[in-house]
């Protein structure tokens, strides 16, 4: 049980393939179209975690049933089979599925939150390792080079480690930054502050912006949590930032005004670019605003990379919005983007509310509460929901998992 545990979260907090040569084309072409190995692993580990809970007992899922859930599970079901592209949304879905249940099993299978953080430490300790370890041995696999296809003038010299991209090395360091911080307060001290000054070391070296920026806000704001207890107090801090997020990213691009003020502002008022896709975006959930283009349909497929527009330019290659809540409506439509947002943001505030309102937040809640903060502070800049194959989302799902069962069974404060 303990092996598979670790496994689940090693794959969880990694799910692709190691050490991606962006200087060779044929690699990058095999990445997009998806890894088989990803997908075995993704097959078997579904199988053994299904396995192993069924052995537990389902009736342990059972507080997961929550309409909000279900309706989302429900809607994004139906998008599937409305999707312009079924086949491609159906295979996507099934692998974010096993994706979910991996999220929520890890938490049923977990015996003590000793375990359960000694499994992250060394989860955390093996991605670490493995990425200083490729920066030292294979700099050319690990560190942005203007050899890379499609590099940005500003990457050459960037760490990425094991990871395809120095935005998703930015993104696990935050996580394991958390991570960290958990198994320092639960498990191991020594281990715990080791994990948090390397993940530490190895963000700032990746120069993810978006990693550097939501990082310092989520250890603030979790922290006033402890400070101001009351209901309105946490709502008001867990909300407002992802508020003045959202309202500085597509606000930016809807609002003149903002734009404006951005620009007097900041150096880089378009934040690399992603105005351009953020506008493309908006064009294009008006032309399907009810049922959305389909999971997984929209970006990078033969049908619809083009979305009507005969034009070519480099948004339309685009994998991704960049932002997940404009990710959600495009491919679920306003209905799928407000189930999302009752589901996954409102209803983990209640569960917070109900299992520690006007007291401390024990270790392992405040582990919940961080990772599920990052999800939404992160989504205003990058597509970290419903994506299966991306740690943020997996974790973040984990944490919705996470305080719904803490919100039914109650812990002791």
């Amino acid at each position: 049980m303990r092996v598979l545990l670790n496994g689940t979260v090693l794959v969880v907090l990694w799910n692709h393939l190691w050490f991606h040569d962006l200087a060779n084309r044929s690699t990058l072409a095999a990445s997009e179209d998806g890894s088989g190995l990803t997908q075995v692993i993704f097959l078997g580990l579904g199988a053994a975690m299904a396995a192993a809970l069924w052995r537990l007992g389902p009736a342990r899922l059972r507080p997961l049933a929550t309409w909000p859930l279900l309706l989302c599970a429900g809607w994004l079901g139906t998008t599937v089979l409305l999707s312009i592209e079924p086949s491609l949304s159906i295979r996507r879905a099934v692998l974010m599925a096993i994706a979910l249940m991996l999220s929520a099993g890890v938490l049923i299978v977990a015996r003590s939150p000793r375990q359960f953080a000694m499994t992250l430490a060394g989860s955390a300790l093996v991605i670490l390792v493995a990425s200083y370890l490729a920066v030292a041995l294979v700099p050319d696999l690990a560190i942005h080079s203007s050899f890379d296809l499609n590099s940005d003038p500003s990457h050459p010299g960037l760490w990425r480690g094991i990871f395809p991209h120095k935005n998703e090395a930015g993104a696990a360091m935050v996580i394991l930054i958390i991570c960290g911080l958990y198994v320092r307060a639960t498990a191991s001290r020594f281990l715990g502050w080791a994990i948090v000054l390397l993940a530490v070391g190895f963000l700032v070296a990746s120069g993810s912006k978006t990693a550097l920026l939501v990082t310092p806000v989520i250890l603030a704001v979790t922290a006033l949590c402890q400070v101001f207890r009351g209901n309105l107090a946490r709502t008001s801090l867990l909300l407002g930032p992802v508020v003045a997020f959202s309202v500085v990213s597509i606000g930016s691009v809807v609002v003149p005004a903002i734009q404006e003020k951005l620009g007097a502002l900041m150096t880089d008022a378009t934040f690399t670019g992603r105005n351009e896709i953020w506008e493309f975006a908006i064009d294009n959930i008006f032309i399907r605003p009810f049922r959305g283009w389909g999971y997984g349909a929209f970006w990078m497929t033969e049908r619809t990379m083009y979305a009507g527009s005969e034009q070519l330019t480099w948004v339309n290659t685009a994998n991704h919005a960049h932002n997940a809540y404009l990710d959600t409506a495009l491919t679920m439509g306003f209905p799928g983007l407000a189930f999302t947002l009752v589901a996954f943001m409102l209803m983990p505030l209640r569960d917070l509310q109900a299992t520690a309102g006007g007291r401390d937040l024990d270790p392992t809640t405040l582990l919940f509460v961080r990772l599920w903060f990052l999800g939404l502070v992160s989504a205003s800049f990058e597509t970290v929901l419903y994506n299966g194959n991306n740690a943020t989302c997996c974790m973040f799902m984990m944490a919705v998992f996470g305080l719904r069962l803490r919100t039914a069974y109650r812990p002791a404060a």
